[in-house]
């Protein structure tokens, strides 16, 4: 056991480290209401501290529990011991790149292993586990939990590129619940440490403190999705506000592509239903029971037959859980046959006409300006934001 003399002086050093670091909070799974969870397969040792005293050093063989007790506090239990009515507990490397697993036992989430350090403390009354790790260690998790394994090195060129100018633009989107990203798709997905795919640590290597800033000299919105079906979407079809320096744009590099297209059918008594109840559909009126069996679509937009009837593409998306909002619809035997492009919201760079230009010899700097030629590659530091 480490005396508290030594435990100030350990603190003291790592503190000294991360000082010129850009550190960042991220919530790990911050949906789930946790009452127990589990750290354990340390690769290197941790401090395990509770409201600033020393409870003992988590190792490779050992695991450790943080539980919510009635109270409303929270209870370590640690080699047999429990140390009970803690406030907030710290997971704290001694070594540079090490790692830890976390796994939910109550509720029950799957074991994955994070780099960086842990806090674990009270927020709304809600047990919180926030990931305190470097930005440039943070994306090499984001690049292979959103891009995937497999990629050519100049994709992952992009997609640092983007993440890091995400990251730092939204950097205080979850301010309001102590952290500053969540790990899911909501900011982006983080689902842990990377697995030393060298193409990716290369990627974030050549590309280090590269973002995008707008006109303004701020960072831009580089929203992304997999798949644009063809056009990019603006976002005011999305989230009903126009965001300088995206619009729709036509992409031929992701047409012919995985997710290019899809189909889906739909009960019609279903499809019916959801329009007369929700919005109030003027079926009895021949024209518009005409467009509600049978929609042709040829560009994106934002409502379904004319903006008129006040149903918006998004919401039937969601309704009838499909892959985009960009489809055409029509009336076969009983049920709605749609035909769909591409696969997320649409807004910003899609990735896998991103991919489709990697393998047609485009460089990462040309793929950024042809999604995003409202905006410039530049230093983080020279961004407004930052001075």
């Amino acid at each position: 056991m480490l005396s508290m003399r030594v435990l100030f002086f350990l603190l003291a050093f790592l503190s000294l480290n991360v000082a010129h670091a850009q550190v960042f909070r991220i919530g790990i799974n911050p949906k789930q209401n946790y009452s127990r969870v589990k750290f354990s397969n340390a690769s290197s040792n941790y401090l395990i501290v509770g409201d600033s005293i020393l409870i003992g050093i988590l190792t490779a063989n050992a695991s450790c529990e943080v539980v919510k007790n009635s109270s409303g506090n929270l209870d370590v239990i640690f080699e047999g011991v429990r140390k009970a009515g803690l406030k907030n507990i710290k997971l704290i490397g001694l070594q540079n790149e090490g790692f830890v697993s976390f796994t939910g036992l109550s509720p029950i989430t799957k074991e994955r292993s994070f780099e960086g350090d842990f806090s674990i403390g009270l927020f709304s009354g809600k047990l919180k586990v926030i990931n305190e790790i470097e930005l440039e260690d943070y994306l090499r998790g984001v690049l292979e939990s959103e891009a995937g394994i497999g990629q050519k090195e100049e994709y992952y060129k992009v997609q640092a590129v983007i993440s890091r100018t995400f990251a730092l633009k939204e950097i205080n989107k979850h301010e309001h619940e102590g952290f500053n990203l969540c790990n899911q798709v909501h900011c982006q997905a983080y689902l842990g440490k990377g697995s030393g795919i060298k193409s990716i640590e290369t990627a974030i290597q050549k590309t280090h403190k590269l973002v995008l800033l707008n006109t303004s000299g701020n960072f831009a919105p580089t929203y992304f999705s997999a798949n644009c079906g063809g056009q990019t979407c603006d976002p005011i079809q999305v989230w009903n506000h126009s965001i300088d320096g995206i619009y729709s744009i036509r992409d031929t590099f992701c047409i012919r592509t995985k997710q290019a297209h899809w189909t889906s059918s739909i009960p019609y008594s279903d499809w019916k239903k959801f329009f007369v109840e929700k919005y109030n559909f003027p079926i009895d009126d021949s024209l518009s029971l005409r467009f509600l069996n049978d929609f042709p679509l040829v560009n994106r937009t934002g409502f379904y037959a004319h903006p008129g009837y006040g149903v918006p593409m998004r919401d039937l998306r969601e309704r009838f859980n499909l892959k985009s909002s960009f489809f055409s619809a029509k009336l076969d035997n009983g049920k709605i046959l749609l035909h769909g492009r591409g696969y997320g919201h649409g807004v910003g760079l899609c990735q896998e006409g991103a991919m489709t230009m990697v393998k047609l010899q485009y460089d990462f700097t040309q793929i950024l300006g042809f999604y995003f030629p409202d905006f410039r590659l530049d230093y983080a530091f020279n961004a407004k934001f930052l001075e």
